[in-house]
């Protein structure tokens, strides 16, 4: 996700994300109201994509007809604005329709379940209607050879006229019938009506599922139609949005392109360079914000797991040089960390051919811990290009940007050693170099970005 100066919009967003997914998962059918607010996000969306091209179109005139730095820069960081906008209007879909995927999911799962139920019921009342079929079937053998005793006897016995009946239900109501009975045969006859009030009542039961039975398959069918949608949907916004990334990325490339050109003693120069340096700030802040909710302190013992050996390695191996220190540029700005190249032996980080010695070389956890944040996407990450923090336990915390790519994610436990990724130039880079920083947070909370190299030495080969 790509980080953002304006903290307060992106809390605003977020908060914004978190009440639509509340509203998703408030109620038992909740897909009216989160079609309201992603209807409401596809205007905005849609508004902003106006705006861009209506941007583009500017900035096509400027480049076609003047050079003017100062209208490209200002045409790029409106087009970035709104570009950085509908990200975070697709981080709030994605949000609302993941909200909404769990709570369809979690009502197909109740409905699964009472189709469940439903089905173990019925086959108990099946199991109880054929108890009592043969039930009923042993009472009327045994009035059966009760009528044929009778009839050897030679009387003509209440229970013969009974059976010879087409209405036996009417003759259970009459009680004349009853007294005339033997009191074995009343028990039996007792007991056959018994169980037929019984039969009567498991397969209106039984007739009761099979209504709630289909009911219920309609109701999951409609539910899974709706799953359906909300993750084609996920998956479309997710794609959208990775685009949206892509063309974020190359704007800040192209407004680098720009700066590049710009007189540095000019005051377009120094505006931009300036913005830049807002928009790192903000990151460093919200990554100082994360190791404060989320890492370890001073005074915590670190996990066993680590094998952390309490001191902390170079994280690049060969010949190495560092070309900015800490805490800043020589051009002034603020640079809380060091950037590594690999370098000759004369110091100088390209071959004669003018490639990078350090473009694509591995870089290595300066300790044991765990990875607590990682950004692989290629994105620009206000500058950090790709990157990750681990944290060693005890309150310390190292960070490497700018990377190729990362072998770890969010989770991992790495070893001191352990190859993190390669040296790239993703972000906001003039050349290939890994970017080092150590922060360490007390046991206050507070976090601090201190000088690398109290705790890490260029071994000099």
């Amino acid at each position: 996700m790509i980080l953002k100066t304006d903290n307060l919009k992106k809390l605003l967003c977020i908060v914004f994300a978190a009440a639509c997914v509340v509203s998703a998962i408030s109620f038992a059918f909740p897909y009216a109201s989160a079609d309201e607010s992603l209807d409401a996000m596809q205007k905005q969306y849609d508004e902003l994509e106006k705006q861009i091209q209506q941007n583009k179109d500017k900035l096509g005139q400027v480049n076609s007809q003047i050079k003017d730095n100062k209208t490209k820069l200002n045409q790029l960081n409106t087009q970035i604005s709104a570009i950085e906008s509908q990200i975070d209007i697709l981080d709030n879909r994605i949000d609302t329709l993941n909200g909404n995927i769990k709570s369809i999911q979690n009502t197909i799962d109740t409905t699964t379940n009472d189709i469940d139920k439903i089905n173990k019921q019925t086959e108990e009342i099946n199991k109880q209607i054929a108890e009592t079929n043969e039930l009923m079937k042993d009472t009327k053998e045994l009035l059966l050879g009760r009528i044929r005793e009778n009839y050897m006897a030679g009387e003509a016995s209440t229970l013969e006229i009974i059976f010879s009946s087409n209405d036996i239900s009417s003759y259970f109501a009459r009680k004349e019938l009853m007294s005339r009975v033997s009191e074995k045969d009343a028990a039996l006859i007792k007991n056959l009506e018994s169980k037929i009030k019984e039969l009567d009542a498991l397969q209106k039961k039984l007739a009761e599922n099979k209504q709630s039975l289909e009911e219920k398959k309609t109701e999951l069918g409609t539910q899974m139609v709706s799953l359906n949608e909300r993750q084609l949907d996920l998956e479309s916004s997710k794609s959208i949005q990775e685009g949206k990334k892509s063309e974020v990325d190359e704007k800040y490339r192209e407004v680098q392109s720009v700066i590049n050109e710009l007189d540095a003693n000019s005051e377009e120069y120094k505006a931009a360079i300036k913005a830049q340096e807002k928009q790192r700030e903000a990151l460093e802040a919200q990554i100082d914000a994360y190791i404060k909710a989320h890492g370890s302190s001073e005074g915590d013992t670190p996990d066993e797991t680590f094998n952390n050996d309490g001191k902390m390695m170079w994280p690049v191996k060969g010949k190495t040089t560092i070309t900015a220190g800490f805490p800043s540029y020589p051009s002034g700005g603020a640079h809380w960390g060091i950037d590594i190249c690999v370098c000759d032996s004369n110091g100088s980080t390209r071959d004669s051919n003018g490639n990078s010695y350090s473009l694509g070389k591995p870089y290595y956890a300066a300790q044991g811990g765990k990875v607590i944040i990682a950004h692989n996407d290629g994105g620009w990450n206000s500058g950090f290009g790709n990157y990750c923090v681990v944290d060693h336990g005890d309150g310390k915390m190292t960070l490497y940007a700018h990377s190729k790519y990362l072998n770890v994610s969010v989770g991992d436990v790495v070893q001191k050693g352990q190859q993190l990724g390669a040296i790239g130039e993703t972000g906001n880079v003039t050349g290939p170099h890994l970017h080092f920083e150590v922060r360490v947070k007390d046991s206050d909370g507070n976090v601090t970005r201190v000088q690398p190299l109290n705790y890490v030495s260029n071994p000099g080969y």
